[in-house]
């Protein structure tokens, strides 16, 4: 029996100005479970990201699954007429997501004190490549240029190679700084309605979600000197660890990090003499000689299909898993249990998309992704309460615009 929920953040309105993925997906988290998103595109285009990656029947697969469940209105915000329509969108909302470029909101009148003059209500959450203090807090960027600047990309990548951008061409920072965005906006929602004096503002950057994950590493540097290298696949200890490719072409996840494990493993490998071997007794030690433990795995595993060495290597409760492609996702039987619910779009078609969150909330039906105005007319009808002859006014007169 499936229960439904009510959405956890409905009665909440979000007014979202930006692009792309970083800051829309803090909307589109807070959209997913409940939150009314009204999103603010500019006149002609609207987001570059209806035309960012990879298109189906002209539209972008990146927009229609990451902008659902949200309202656009058109307004050109470098007019007065569309300028005085976003000021009364804020009088009416709860959060502000602003991704612009830094700088711009001030250049428009809408700096911290206006915001809050206008709102005292309001949470803003800024998102940026590097944050709203320190000396590159004016720069703009993107996911390559801040996992370059705070270090990952030099982490990332085969020894003796060039440094590789984390992820590839998939954005994780952009993706990464939309959740902990999220998390910050539900975090001073929470407090505004304990009654405690909330956040007005909320910092989050690319530079700064990038360097997280690699913010151990700068203390074990002042604390010994030494640097950390990018090292490929190898995990920050144990052996062995990475990725091994299969006699039928293809490749397998192998992690394995204690000595329970590694006596297990050297069993299965045909190595049992490696248990009692002082050069890998413990896990630092096996880490400084990985090198010939994995060319000996390496073997191993090339000599056998995938199926085989995944069934092996599970016998031993060793960590092990296949190294999927989009295809294999597609049909992946887990993902399928987990992580996507079946939705008729209107642009990609009847297709699966993810829920947002590894979180099962039976959310409920989702909306697709809006076309480009498609709610300016009802959001200032019903929100700001505008009449019709009001609105047709401003649509005329180019302050906003509709489909």
């Amino acid at each position: 029996m499936t229960t439904s929920f009510a959405k956890p953040l409905a009665g909440t309105r979000v007014i979202e100005l930006g692009e792309l993925i970083a800051g829309p997906f803090v909307g589109t988290l807070l959209a997913d479970n409940g939150a009314e998103v009204i999103k603010i595109e500019r006149p002609g285009r609207g987001d570059v990201l209806r035309q960012f990656g990879p298109m189906v029947n002209g539209t972008s697969a990146f927009w229609q699954v990451n902008s659902r469940n949200k309202k656009s209105v058109v307004l050109d915000i470098t007019r007065d007429g569309g300028l005085s329509i976003l000021r009364d969108l804020l009088k009416a909302g709860d959060v502000l997501i602003d991704s612009l470029r830094p700088g711009v909101l001030d250049k428009i009148g809408l700096n911290d004190e206006a915001l809050q003059s206008l709102n005292p209500r309001l949470i803003v959450v800024h998102v940026s490549a590097f944050g709203r203090i320190g000396p590159n807090s004016k720069r703009g960027g993107y996911d390559p240029v801040a996992q370059g600047f705070c270090g990952l990309s030099n982490l990332t990548g085969e020894r003796d190679g060039p440094p590789m951008r984390a992820g590839g061409a998939v954005p994780v920072c952009d993706f990464m700084t939309g959740v902990l965005g999220a998390f910050g906006a539900v975090l001073a929602l929470y407090q505004r309605k304990g009654g405690m004096e909330p956040m007005s503002s909320v910092d989050v950057a690319l530079y700064d979600v990038a360097f997280r994950m690699i913010a151990p590493l700068i203390s074990y540097y002042e604390a010994t000197g030494e640097a950390w290298q990018r090292d490929g696949n190898h995990s920050l200890g144990g052996a062995p660890t990475g990725h091994f490719k299969t006699a039928d072409d293809k490749w397998i996840c192998l992690s394995v990090q204690n000595d329970e494990q590694f006596a297990r493993c050297a069993a299965l490998v045909d190595r049992p003499d490696w248990a009692s071997d002082a050069r890998f007794a413990t896990l630092s030690q096996r880490t400084a000689h990985r090198d010939e433990i994995e060319a000996w795995v390496a073997t191993w595993i090339g000599e056998r299909d995938r199926t085989t060495v995944i069934a092996a290597f599970e016998s031993k409760s060793l960590g092990v898993g296949p190294i999927q492609s989009i295809e294999d996702m597609a049909s992946d039987e887990h993902l399928s249990a987990r992580d996507l619910n079946a939705v008729d779009d209107p642009v990609l078609g009847s297709v699966r998309m993810p829920q947002t969150l590894p979180i099962n909330l039976n959310a409920g039906k989702q909306s697709p992704a809006p076309a480009l105005g498609e709610h300016t007319r009802q959001v200032l009808s019903e929100v700001l309460g505008y009449s019709a002859e009001a609105i047709t006014q401003m649509i005329s007169h180019g302050h906003a615009a509709s489909v």
